[in-house]
């Protein structure tokens, strides 16, 4: 197993983002930025698309890092953030 490190605004997600913040979960970083099935799926990897669209039925909504990217951003863990600049 590889002991590659995600790092996303000081934050520090190991195994690639396998391994996930359990402790911080009100955590959207880790969603938007970290999480190996949701980063990768709205990057349209078709494996990670239908495990995220299980993932969504099976929990009503998401994980909770993707609730709360959801508080925090404005949209589901699906969807792409939209750019804000005018």
């Amino acid at each position: 197993m590889s002991s590659e490190r995600v790092v996303s605004k000081g934050r520090v997600y190991g195994w690639g983002g396998w391994k996930m913040p359990i402790l911080h979960p009100n955590d959207p970083e880790y969603c938007e930025y970290g999480c190996p099935i949701c980063t990768r799926a709205r990057n349209g990897v078709a494996w990670a698309v239908a495990a995220q669209k299980a993932e969504l039925a099976l929990t009503l909504g998401g994980c909770p890092w993707g609730r709360a990217r959801r508080r925090k951003y404005g949209v589901d863990p699906d969807q792409p953030i939209q750019d804000q600049t005018h």
